[in-house]
Order: structure tokens, then sequence, then C-alpha cells
């Protein structure tokens, strides 16, 4: 009789076990079968850094202070080129860097672009033909952007020389085709006679003006080109070796004087 007791105890407890579980574990199953909303799951904090080369701060750098800019030409036909700039601000005052092939028309027919409202240009400070850049004072503030801070985000001392190190892990993120902010990373593979850097990674037309920043969020640089070689058929064009003008090439005095 006893054992009979202590069975009926044993089969009452697992039962009531399995009520108590059961709610939680349809629950369980409930939410894993929800689709989550788009704003769920889009967003510049949406980082996967366990186990990855590069910290949360560096990629969450790398896509706040991202913009779209477009310069319109001032002719007849009035054609207009899309790059990508980094936004920066330097004494309290707020700028864009990007490539200076991409300028082709005066401050007020070019526009710095975030979630498709346009912030007005009010003066080219610099347009570097020879280095490939231009600096762009703005007239305020980008809303829901993140500026980059200068000089407090330039490599300093030996850090110069590790960012630029072979093989060094970079991240940017820019317009390809005027879709995005697109991230992607990439590793620091050679240098150019001009003073160049060459980075294992992808580029397409609309990139050129990307900021390039290190694993740990140090801006080095602006994408300005892929390469384009020669071959018996033709021009050959290799997306995944780009071109980047490092960031001590830049003339920071215009900002910062």
């Amino acid at each position: 009789m006893l054992k009979f007791l202590k069975w009926v105890r044993a089969a009452f407890w697992v039962v009531f076990s399995l009520l108590l579980l059961a709610p939680l574990v349809f629950l369980s199953i409930e939410q894993s079968a929800t689709t989550p909303h788009w704003d769920e799951i889009v967003g510049d904090d949406r980082v996967m850094p366990q186990g990855a080369l590069f910290s949360t701060g560096a990629v969450a750098k790398s896509r706040k202070s991202a913009v779209m800019i477009q310069s319109t030409e001032m002719s007849l036909w009035g054609g207009t080129s899309t790059m990508t700039g980094t936004y920066f601000v330097a004494k309290n005052k707020h700028y864009v860097i990007t490539v200076h092939h991409g300028i082709h028309g005066p401050c007020w027919l070019t526009s710095i672009i975030h979630d498709e409202r346009k912030h007005a240009c009010k003066e080219y400070i610099l347009l570097d033909e020879y280095r490939d850049y231009a600096i762009i004072e703005l007239t305020g503030p980008i809303s829901d952007r993140t500026p980059i801070r200068i000089p407090l985000d330039l490599p300093h001392g030996e850090q110069w020389k590790k960012s630029y190190s072979i093989l060094n892990n970079i991240v940017y993120t820019g317009y390809p085709n005027t879709l995005g902010p697109l991230t992607l990373r990439g590793d620091v593979v050679g240098y150019g006679e001009f003073e160049e850097l060459y980075v294992f990674s992808h580029a397409y037309g609309g990139s050129s003006g990307s900021g390039v920043f290190t694993a740990d969020g140090k801006y080095i640089g602006h994408i300005v080109a892929i390469d384009v070689g020669s071959t018996q058929l033709g021009v050959d064009v290799l997306e995944n070796i780009v071109i980047v003008v490092p960031a001590f090439n830049i003339d920071w005095s215009a900002v910062l004087n």
C-alpha cells in the first residue's frame, strides 16, 4: 500500500509539472513562429559583435556617420552624380568629407541626403583634385546622424602604423548604386606609389567617398576607386581591390585652425 501511495504521489507531481510547463512551452513555440516586425529587425544598433572582428562601436560609427551626396552639374543637361560621404564635426561646426571627382556643380546644387531628407551645402571648404577629396561645410547638424569627431576619431601616435598594417581589418558603409546604407568589411592588402591604400573588399559606383574605419573605430581614409586592369579582351574591372586615400593626406587644418 505504501509503495502504491508513493507511486501515486510521484505520478501526481509529474502531471502537475507538465501542466505547469505546458503554457510556457506553447508560448515559446508561438514566439519562435512569430515573424518580428521590420522595425525590430533593422537598425544601426543591430550588430553581431560576438565572435566578430569589429567592435559594436566601430560598425555603428561607420553606419551612423555615412550620408549620401548628390552634386548636379550646372549645364543645359544638368547631370547628377551620387556618392557617399562621412559626416563629422570639428570645432563645433558640421562638415562632410567625400571625393572630389563626384563634385560637378556649385555648392547650392550639392545636397547631403539622409533618410530622403536633403541638407544644404553651406560652403566648399576644400576641393583637392590631386588627393581626390572634398570637405563640405553644412548649414547645421544632420538629424538622426552621429558625426565622427575630428581629430579625436583619427589615429594617434603609434595607432597610425597599426591602422595601416597589412591584413588589418577595416569596415566601411556606403551607398553603391544609391542603395544603402550598406556596410562591408575588408583587409588592408598593400600600398600604392602615390601613398594610396589598397583594401581587399568590394566597392561599386556610389561607394566613392565612403569612410573607412578600423575594427576599433578609427577613421583612416575614404574610398576613391576600384582597380581597373587590361586584358586581351579589353578593360577588366576588379571590384574587390579598393583604393583608399589615407586620412593623413587630408589637410585637416582647414577645419581645425
